[in-house]
C-alpha cells in the first residue's frame, strides 16, 4: 500500500495507513520510525486519546480508507527535528450529499503558532482534490475561540448549531 501524504509548507501530513495507526496505540518506537520524527511524550493530544484503538481497528478492517479517517501532523520545517504535533481528520467517507465532517488537535506545546490552521487547510485541499467531496464541516464549542479562528482562517463559515448540545456547526463548499 502507498503511503498517502500531502505537504504544506511547514507540515507533512500523514494518512493512517493499518501498520501506521497500530504502532500509535502500541508502539511508541515504531511509531516514530514510520513517521521519521520524534513522537513527543504528550502524544496523542488528549481529545485523540480515545480514537486511537477505533483508527486503528477501522483501518486494519479496511485499509482503502486511508485518507478518510485520521491525518497525522508532523513538524516538517527545514533545519528543525521532525516532530509528531497532532492529529486530524475526516469521519469516514463522504456522505450521499458529498459532506465531510472534519476534526482536528495539535499539542498544546504547538498551538498558537499556526500550524492548526495549516494543517487544517491542507487537510481541506485534499478533500476537495476528491470529485466525490462537496463540503466540509466542523464542530467546535462556541467559546473555543482558537478553533473558531482556525475554521475561518480556513475560509469556513457559521452554519448554525452542532450536532452535541451547546457545539456550533462551521462549515466551507467546494468552489
Amino acid at each position: 500500500m502507498q503511503q498517502l501524504k500531502h505537504l504544506t509548507q511547514r507540515l507533512e501530513l500523514v494518512a493512517l495507513y493499518p501498520k501506521l495507526a497500530r504502532a500509535a496505540v502500541n508502539d511508541r518506537s515504531g511509531l516514530a520510525k514510520l513517521l521519521n520524527a520524534k513522537v513527543p511524550d504528550e502524544f496523542p493530544p488528549e481529545i485523540m486519546a480515545d480514537v486511537m484503538e477505533l483508527f486503528a481497528q477501522t483501518l486494519e478492517a479496511n485499509p482503502g480508507k486511508s485518507g478518510w479517517w485520521g491525518w497525522y501532523v508532523v513538524l516538517n520545517e527545514l533545519e528543525k527535528e521532525r516532530v509528531l504535533i497532532g492529529c486530524a481528520g475526516f469521519n469516514g467517507y463522504p456522505d450521499t450529499e458529498g459532506k465531510l465532517l472534519l476534526g482536528y488537535s495539535v499539542l498544546d506545546d504547538y498551538q498558537g503558532k499556526g500550524y492548526t490552521t495549516e494543517a487544517v487547510g491542507g487537510l481541506l485541499s485534499w478533500a476537495f482534490e476528491q470529485p466525490q467531496v462537496m463540503s466540509v464541516i466542523a464542530e467546535t464549542f462556541p467559546n473555543h475561540a482558537a478553533s473558531i479562528r482556525v475554521m475561518e482562517k480556513n475560509g469556513m463559515v457559521l452554519l448554525g448549531n452542532g450536532s452535541e448540545e451547546g457545539t456550533v456547526r462551521y462549515g466551507i463548499v467546494r468552489s
